[in-house]
């Protein structure tokens, strides 16, 4: 009897434990990607404050060095550091559980060339007839125009004049000495698993694909009723490439289409997750903005 007992006892243990794994097979990778996935979406959060602030400070810098876009740039690649890598020492430091953390000077080298070196993509990208540009950290002028300079290589930002018959000259002076930027800034996001789930999901919106299926394994259903089928893997991916476009088309001197196809290669064939940002800002010139630098 005692013996009958004990084995009851011994087999609900055991079915118990054997529920328990079963549970935790089931739940751990769900509970694994959302917190990959907040500390992601945390990130990106700080990163897009981080852009407003950088906007600032390039359209502050623009409006000091005669509305130099090199300056702009300069400025918005210093604020953005922290978003990049470790900025809390200067030559970095050994850390005993995480290894060696970068300094400001480590991380800003390393964004310097990635910065440089998405530039001159661009420029090969535009001599072979491509358009947009893929600059890391883009700086465009949306007020002054060219055509508020004329004839002149400047405009005096000061040169304002008294009398009622000026009130049309001053308006207009006051018009073309607004500078107004649009800083994109192409952020880089590195969490493992989240940065593809997240990649994958803003260009099949961008794409006008609905994705479905277990997250981890997202698809798209082609078909209807009992003849469609999922298409995963590469050719999900090839899919969303094809049709990846600037569907939403916020701005309308800019066409973003081949910016979102550079972006979907990065991330199809060299793992690298990228999603573009931006912030616009307007200050008033404190120095005589140059044509040449439109």
């Amino acid at each position: 009897m005692l013996i009958r007992i004990r084995r009851a006892v011994i087999r609900r243990r055991s079915d118990q434990s054997g529920q328990a794994a079963v549970e935790s097979a089931i739940i751990l990778p769900l509970m694994v990607f959302m917190l990959l996935g907040i500390v992601q979406l945390t990130m990106m959060h700080q990163a897009r404050l981080m852009v407003d602030y950088a906007a600032y400070n390039a359209c502050r810098a623009g409006i000091v060095w005669n509305m130099d876009k090199h300056r702009m740039v300069s400025a918005a690649v210093i604020t953005l550091l922290p978003t990049f890598a470790a900025t809390d020492t200067i030559m970095g430091a050994n850390d005993p559980e995480l290894g060696r953390r970068p300094g400001i000077l480590e991380t800003w080298a390393k964004m310097k060339v990635l910065t440089m070196g998405s530039a001159y993509l661009s420029k090969v990208f535009s001599a072979l007839g491509g358009q947009g540009n893929v600059d890391m950290v883009h700086v465009e002028i949306l007020n002054p125009t060219k055509d508020m300079f004329g004839s002149k290589p400047e405009i005096h930002f000061d040169d304002f004049l008294v009398g009622d018959d000026q009130l049309t000259r001053n308006k207009k002076l006051r018009e073309a000495t607004r500078l107004t930027i649009r800083l994109r800034y192409l952020y880089w996001m590195r969490i493992p698993f989240a940065n593809w789930i997240i990649h994958m999901a803003w260009l099949a919106n961008e794409a006008g694909i609905q994705l479905s299926g277990p997250i981890d394994q997202p698809a798209i259903r082609v078909g209807a009723g009992p003849i469609s089928t999922s298409i995963k893997g590469e050719a999900r991916d090839l899919a969303i490439g094809a049709k990846v476009k600037d569907s939403t088309k916020p701005f309308a001197e800019e066409n973003r289409t081949s910016l979102f196809k550079t972006l979907w290669a990065l991330g199809n064939y060299a793992d690298m997750y990228f999603i573009p940002m931006y912030s616009t800002y307007t200050m008033r010139m404190q120095s005589n903005p140059y044509k040449k630098h439109l």
